[in-house]
């Protein structure tokens, strides 16, 4: 047994999880200052991933980590509008050929805070634009399903938003109210509002709240199978809340976390879903999905327009906030509404070959296979013979099977995603890690 084996099996045994910053490699906490070349990182791209970032909302959650402010102000909403679709037209300028729009996902902060007619003028700026949209293109936004109307949503079917990720997070009221989120809820109102108007649900979930126990996270689990949604998210607790020992009985240890895995993968297994990635569940026999991950974890590039976004090209991987200035979101979103793109602070990431080779193999994890043909095909080497110690970690610990050219996951590497991911990050990004978190 060589020495990740060792580390891995301790990881499993112990219950360890990294937290989210396992969700893109390499994460945020190893983006510096960098200055970027727009022409030289986007001239050649012939497709693209498309996020548009919305950092603002009515209120915030207690769980919530990400770029947001809560603001309420329809004039200061269109003139962030108006800036995306500035910021969309600079980088067009640097697009060589007509680009291919893969995804188009709207994220934040609450989407639903801004009006559709600002996000109609967005479409309208990307049809007027060098790219072409792909035929199976599923415009995605993120919702906040307490603050969205019937007519809200009519209208973003007719702009040609197809897929709504609803926020839902619990459908227990008092775990409701102890993550800020104890509006008033009609989540069976708006799902069939969502279907009266043929768009396409995703449910996000928490897997760890504070007060859950198994059984409240099941009960919810079975109501949300109940109303049929193309996907289901269910994102563990992260944070101060998240720890490996028992702080308090209130709290999920990570252990735990796991072990609630477990439950509700094979009741979701066993009731019409398919596990495409540890954090998703698909529904069978439809196409419906996160298509801004999927195309991620298979190599297509990222452009993030808006305060707050990242964008992952080959090159360099970039975004105007950092680790160290989380705080700081008032003023860098007055930055980006006022600077030349240009003159933003960016912080970043430079990739090189190595860098790339281990993103692709941590992101193949997510989708539960690594198709070693392609690996070759693109870097012309052999993962096994790049990474010999890691494979076998994961072979050791019975996390992965070979079938002719694909290794997949276990179940069990399913459930340990993440830590199968964290044995390939780079030496440097390893060392930044323990940086950031322990010193």
């Amino acid at each position: 047994m060589n020495r990740l084996s060792r580390r891995l099996q301790k990881m499993i045994q112990v219950g360890y999880w990294p937290g989210f910053i396992i969700g893109m490699y390499p994460s945020h906490f190893a983006y510096k200052p960098i200055e970027v070349d727009f022409r030289r990182t986007w001239q050649h791209v012939k497709e693209l991933n498309l996020y548009a970032h919305i950092p603002f909302c009515k209120w915030s959650c207690s769980f919530c980590t990400f770029f947001k402010v809560v603001k309420d102000d329809e004039e200061y909403y269109r003139r962030y509008m108006q800036r995306l679709n500035e910021e969309f037209i600079f980088y067009n300028t640097f697009f060589e050929e007509k680009v291919n729009i893969k995804s188009i996902c709207f994220g934040g902060g609450t989407p639903n805070t801004v009006s559709v007619s600002d996000y109609e003028k967005f479409f309208d700026t990307l049809v007027k634009s060098n790219v072409s949209l792909d035929k199976d293109l599923e415009p995605s936004m993120e919702i906040s399903p307490e603050i969205i109307t019937k007519e809200y949503i009519s209208d973003l079917s007719k702009i040609g938003i197809k897929r709504l990720s609803l926020g839902v997070q619990s459908l227990k009221g008092e775990l409701r109210k102890g993550v800020n989120r104890d509006e008033t809820l009609d989540i069976l109102g708006v799902i069939q509002s969502i279907r009266d108007n043929g768009l396409n649900v995703n449910i996000d979930l928490i897997n760890g709240i504070i007060g859950q126990d198994n059984d409240s996270f099941m009960e919810t689990l079975k109501e949300v199978v109940a109303f049929g949604p193309e996907t289901i998210s269910i994102y563990p607790l992260s944070g101060k809340k998240s720890s490996m020992f028992k702080t308090s009985s209130a709290i999920m240890t990570t252990k735990e976390k796991y072990q609630l895995y477990e439950l509700y993968y094979d009741y979701l297994i066993h009731n019409g879903y398919d596990c495409e990635s540890h954090v998703k569940f698909i529904k069978k026999n439809q196409n419906s999905t996160h298509q801004q991950k999927i195309y991620e974890y298979l190599g297509t590039e990222t452009l993030g327009i808006g305060s707050g976004s990242r964008s992952y090209s080959n090159l360099i991987h970039y975004g105007t906030s950092s680790w160290e200035d989380a705080k700081l979101v008032k003023k860098a979103i007055e930055d980006y509404m006022t600077k030349d793109f240009r003159e933003l602070s960016w912080y970043g990431f430079e990739m090189n070959e190595e860098e790339n080779k281990r993103r692709t193999i941590v992101y193949a994890w997510f989708l539960g296979v690594l198709d070693t043909a392609a690996y070759y095909q693109r870097y012309h080497s052999s993962p096994y013979e790049d990474f010999p110690e890691e494979f076998e970690a994961l072979i050791h610990n019975d996390l992965v099977y070979t079938e002719g050219d694909k290794m997949h996951l276990t179940t069990k590497g399913r459930k340990y995603t993440d830590l199968a991911g964290t044995i390939f990050w780079s030496k440097g990004i390893h060392e930044m890690f323990e940086t950031v978190h322990y010193a």
